[in-house]
Formats: structure tokens, sequence, C-alpha cells
């Protein structure tokens, strides 16, 4: 009975690729698709999910956005911040770009969900989430040629441009580690979703960013930066030695500074505090103890920070059972109940539901043959059906 309720929701289904993929991809932008002989973007199989399925996800996504929302109001009335790992000079920071609304513009869920009850949250990439291009463009292509009588949980595009509109400035500034070429592919596309608002675009690399006598940020140009998209974590941020002059640049930076509370797995026991017994969420701690307590003897260990699956743990009755091959910063570790999973064709999918704005506006798929998603995990494209 179970099976074929899966098989009613979700389903992995075989494809037959295109034969010019790898022109395809490359032309909308995505060049790093794969290493050798093992492609990053999958197109032998997709994901066919019911109509009921997609909404379920999507509700789950922005169900949970409001609940991060209030974690923060919470996080800032209860001075929850040791809980949360942000240094003390970044708080008041914190604290102003919230009270003021800084402007945001995307972030992830990652869902566990197996197509069963309902789906769980495993973390919000609410600061640097990758894999947008794929998810807002390369999938879509996709399915107008492989699929055009099918549809897709996909508004992404539409709805940057129209999120990149709501702002006044006329010019943005986008940076990244410029050796890290899904950062570059990440923000090239950004831009050009801002070029299509009616912005002019600059792209560089965070290392270019300089400061000028008059206490503001510049290019290499040393022209004025009036914002900047910065696809670099706060938390490497507050590691360099101008952090102390972002202060009274703060409402210039996106994602603005009040991310620093939701782009940290602190957030997930602190949702936990606030909402037990949620349907949406897992028994999380910072203490595994209290996760023996209530009878729960298959966990995750993630650090607070960390970036694809990198020090992440999966733990069954004391014996790890996988590690995450990613970067990891050092610092706290949460330990969070483990989550059951869509699994096919021996891998298993994570779903990232995007949300600009508040709203979710979009659906994509990972999978891996390990439990833990990592840099190299397959993305596979999704229809309706």
């Amino acid at each position: 009975m179970l099976d074929a309720f899966n098989r009613r929701a979700i389903h992995l289904a075989p494809s037959q690729a295109r034969s010019n993929w790898i022109h395809r991809v490359e032309e909308s932008g995505l060049i790093w698709h794969g290493v050798g002989g093992d492609t990053y973007w999958n197109e032998d199989e997709h994901l066919v999910l019911t109509l009921k399925a997609a909404e379920t996800l999507e509700d789950a996504a922005n169900e949970l956005h409001a609940m991060c929302r209030n974690a923060c109001d919470e996080i800032i009335r209860r001075d929850w911040w040791h809980r949360l790992a942000i240094p003390e000079e970044a708080i008041g920071m914190v604290q102003t770009s919230w009270a003021c609304a800084d402007f945001s513009l995307y972030g992830r869920f990652d869902l566990a969900w197996d197509g069963t009850g309902t789906p769980k949250l495993l973390e919000y990439n609410a600061d640097t989430p990758t894999s947008l291009l794929e998810a807002a463009v390369i999938q879509w292509d996709w399915l107008l040629d492989c699929h055009p009588e099918s549809d897709q949980l996909n508004s992404i595009h539409e709805a940057l441009i129209s999120q990149w509109q709501s702002i006044a400035d006329p010019f943005i500034h986008f940076a990244c580690a410029w050796d890290m070429l899904e950062d570059r592919q990440t923000i090239a596309y950004l831009a050009e979703t801002a070029e299509q608002a009616g912005k002019a675009v600059e792209l560089m690399d965070m290392e270019e960013i300089g400061f000028s006598p008059e206490g503001r940020f510049t290019d290499s140009n040393e022209r004025v930066i009036d914002r900047l998209f910065k696809l670099y974590p706060w938390e490497w941020l507050a590691k360099e030695p101008f952090f102390a002059e972002i202060h009274q640049e703060r409402s210039r930076f996106a994602e603005p500074a009040w991310k620093m509370m939701l782009s940290n797995k602190g957030l997930l026991p602190i949702l936990w505090d606030l909402h037990p017994g949620h349907p949406l969420l897992l028994p999380t701690s910072h203490n595994k103890e209290d996760l023996l307590r209530m009878g729960v003897d298959h966990w995750v260990e993630k650090p607070h920070f960390g970036r694809e699956g990198g020090g992440v743990t999966i733990v069954n009755r004391g014996n790890r059972v996988a590690i995450g091959t990613g970067e990891a910063e050092p610092g706290p570790v949460i330990y969070q109940k483990r989550a059951s999973m869509f699994q096919s064709g021996g891998r298993h999918f994570v779903w990232g539901l995007w949300m600009v704005g508040d709203e979710c506006r979009g659906l994509s798929a990972r999978g891996d043959r390990s439990p833990v998603t990592g840099n190299l995990s397959r993305f596979y494209p999704h229809r309706i059906c």
C-alpha cells in the first residue's frame, strides 16, 4: 500500500537525454555540469510529481518561512544569540538589519519527504544557496524541450526580476570568491535577472572590494558600491579585517545581515523549542541526550556552519553510517532526528524549495547514493503531471 502511494505521489522516471544537452546547458550559463564521466546535471532520469505532491512541498516551504520570520523576532526578544554562535560584534548590526527590514532576495529550504505524511525541514540555506541557475533556467529549458505538455513548480526567474524591481538602486554590484566556479555561475545568473529588471550590473571578486577615505565600499575602479549582492557567507565576512566597517554600510548588503539568524543550523533547535512537535519539524537539540530521552536512536549531527554536507554525520544507534565530505566551520554542533527521504534508483533525494522574497517560487531535487547531499550530488529535473 505504501509503495503504491509513493508511485502516485512521486516517482523516478527514465529519460532520453537530449543529443545536444551539453550545448543547451552551456549556452544558458551552466558551464560546470560534471566531473569526468560523472554528470552533475542529469537527463537520464527525472522526477515526476503529482500536482498534490508539488503543492504539499510548496505549502510546507511557505509555512516554514513564516515560522522562521517569527523565530527572528523571538531570537531578538529572548537574547538567544549564544544559541546561534553569532559573534558579539555582529549582534547590533543584525538587530538593526531586522528592525529596518533590509532587502532580501532569495533562499532555499532543504526538505526530506518520501511522499507520505508531511515534509520535514532539514535546514534553511538562507544566505548563500547555489544550484539556482539549474533550478530556475536549466530544468525549465529541459521541460520545454522534452515534456512541453507537463508543468513544473518554477517561477523563480520571473520572481527574481520582480524582486530586483522592488528596490530603487539603479546599479548593483555582484561579488563572490572568484575562484569558485559554481559561485561565479550563480552571480552571473543573478546579474542577468537584475539587468532584465532594468539595473546596471558589475561582477567582481570579493577581494576587489575597497574602502574609501569617505567611509564607502568601492569596486576596482574606485566606483562607490551602493548595492552589493555578495555570494559570500556572513560567517566568513565576520572574520574579515574590514568587518567593523560594514556596520555603517549595512543596508547596502544582500543578502542582509539579519540572514545570520537563519543561515545557521543553530536555528533548527530554536524552531523545535518554539514549535515542539510541529509536523514540519524534526526533534533537534544541541544535546543528543535530549533526543535519546525522546526515544530517538537515529540522528544527524550537523555543525552550525558548513557547505555541501561538510561536517554532517549520520548516526544509527551510536554507529556512524555516513559522513559528508564538504567544508565545515569549527564550532557548535546540533543533533537532529534523521528523516525518511524519498529513495529510488539507489539514490536518496533532498527537495529544494526556493523562496524569493516571502513566497515559494520553485522546486528542485538533488540525489546521491549517500544519504548526505554533497557538492557532486546529481541535479534531477522534475515535472508535474
